[in-house]
């Protein structure tokens, strides 16, 4: 029975390591499964790059008021001589499991750290335990303790391999989340640094916008969106997406955004213009491997607080309009094929629209209407849904909610530009 248990066990980490829970959240798994199936009780002890060490997990069942609460917070563990006979010293110092068979009390402590260890496995009423090391080639990285507080039912020696194993099996997956964790956190703070640190406004319009990046992989992505006054007083807005999920399209994603804005301040003109010649400007740099969708349009404020919007829709889902009063709807018309696919084809001209005082204008990127498998008009009767659901609320709250409503598990880049005044 113990034999088979490794598996399962090192299975459902790495179910959790999927689910995003991070390095963790993996940790904390790990320590749940091994007290479902073998412990009454398990700590896990985590050093850092200067050998300190903290307790970052107690997970087990409580059997009296002086026993910790799962999840109680981490505490920086005391310094340790060379010598220290702790649990987690011997661990590490041996780089194989320990077996206690008799826990000795706290006034057995022969050193600070041996002490505070004691003091806790009292606090557990642990008899035996096993302390394993979490090491990934030989690079210990923290130390596992399981314990067992009945007398009848201690560990023996017997079941020192299979912890060893549970620990050394369970330190790569945990070592995996953990370098996915700093990749996604790397891949996060790239994608965010290619995107606007600020918007401008052209009182009374307010442009506001929101992007949040995909959970389930580490991989950084191509949405973005933008925003800029121009020469002629008009201000100009995008948002699109370049096709695939990696460093490549997050490189042509910040691309195209400054070529877009170069062209529109070199020579201000109708959207449908400036995406044609951004078309025409990537095919004579031969970059057929480029393909993206996106709106380009500008604005002009008018009295009484309304403003006009024109803009061309290179194959980029159909921007929302949430007016002050009557129902959302998806505005269509200045289509043409995404950028990239064949720039000799002819665009539509711009579609424009003028917005009372009150409404809201929103663009987005697929992630948030698509499901696999899922029509895209389905997506797109949700979002209208939602809006509805969710008007009234601020703009920032707005895109909040609509983000969390429409895209919980963010399987996919998502971002939102929103002019309102």
């Amino acid at each position: 029975m113990d034999g088979a248990i490794p598996i399962r066990l090192l299975a459902d980490v790495t179910k959790a390591i999927t689910a995003g829970s991070g390095w963790e959240g993996s940790l904390r798994r790990l320590a749940e499964l091994l007290v479902e199936e073998l412990a009454d009780w398990c700590v896990v002890d985590l050093l850092d790059e200067s050998g300190q060490a903290r307790r970052v997990v107690v997970v087990g069942h409580a059997s009296g008021s002086d026993s910790p609460h799962p999840g109680e917070p981490s505490n920086l563990l005391p310094a340790w001589p060379e010598v220290s006979t702790a649990p987690l010293a011997q661990a590490l110092r041996r780089r194989a499991a320990v077996l206690i068979s008799d826990v000795p009390p706290p006034e057995k402590a022969a050193d600070p750290l041996e002490l505070a260890q004691l003091e806790l496995l009292a606090r557990l009423g642990a008899r035996t335990a096993i302390a394993a090391p979490l090491d990934v080639g030989g690079r210990p990285f923290g130390v596992i303790i399981v314990t067992r507080t009945a007398a009848d039912r201690p560990f023996t020696q017997a079941q020192v391999p299979l912890i060893e194993s549970i620990a050394r099996q369970g330190a790569l997956v945990v070592d995996h989340a953990r370098l996915y964790g700093q990749q996604r956190e790397i891949a996060t703070y790239l994608q965010r640094s290619l995107l606007p640190e600020s918007l401008p406004a052209l009182a009374p319009l307010h442009l506001i916008a929101r992007y949040t990046p995909a959970r389930t992989h580490a991989e950084v992505g191509g949405d973005w969106y933008d925003a800029l006054l121009l020469p002629d007083g008009t201000l100009a807005f995008t948002i699109g997406d370049v096709i695939g999920h990696d460093l490549r399209a997050t490189a042509r994603m910040s691309q195209l955004r400054h070529m877009l804005r170069a062209l529109a301040l070199d020579r201000p003109g109708p959207p449908d213009d400036v995406v044609c010649r951004l078309d025409q400007a990537l095919e004579n740099l031969h970059e057929p491997d480029v393909m993206a969708t996106l709106i380009f349009g500008v604005a002009r404020t008018l009295d009484a607080g309304s403003f006009v919007l024109a803009w061309s829709n290179a194959g980029h889902p159909p921007p929302l309009l949430v007016p002050a009063d009557g129902q959302a709807r998806f505005v269509t018309g200045g289509h043409g094929l995404p950028i990239g696919v064949d720039a000799s084809v002819p665009r539509e001209a711009a579609a424009s629209i003028a917005i009372a005082a009150g409404g809201l204008f929103l663009l987005y990127t697929d992630g948030l209407i698509e499901r696999p498998g899922e029509d895209l008009s389905l997506g797109l009767e949700r979002l209208g849904r939602a809006a509805m659901d969710l008007h009234g609320l601020p703009p920032d709250r707005f895109l909040d909610e609509l983000t969390e409503r429409l895209a919980p598990t963010r399987g996919d880049d998502v971002a939102l530009l929103a002019l309102y005044n």
